[in-house]
């Protein structure tokens, strides 16, 4: 039986993050108790997010190395 893992929006917090240029968005990072990250962008989940060991790795969706790179820092900025 598969069991579903829950998302706490009261626990959200938002970055800004630069995809290409002059091309800046203001994402949602809602964490959950396993330490995935679903990233929202205007109310669409646009990727899934497992940071483990340091390291962060998109397991659902397609982010640019850069992008990543920016979540991977805003992610450890803000629980440090």
């Amino acid at each position: 039986m598969l069991q579903q893992i829950a998302f706490m929006p009261q626990h959200q917090f938002h970055v800004l993050i630069n995809f290409s240029g002059e091309d800046e968005r203001i994402l949602a990072i809602l964490p959950n108790e396993a330490g995935n990250f679903r990233v929202v962008y205007q109310g669409k989940t646009i990727a899934e997010l497992n940071l483990s060991k340091g390291c962060c790795t998109c397991y659902k969706g397609k982010l640019k190395k850069n992008v990543m790179a920016q979540l991977e820092h805003q992610i450890k900025n803000h629980y440090s």
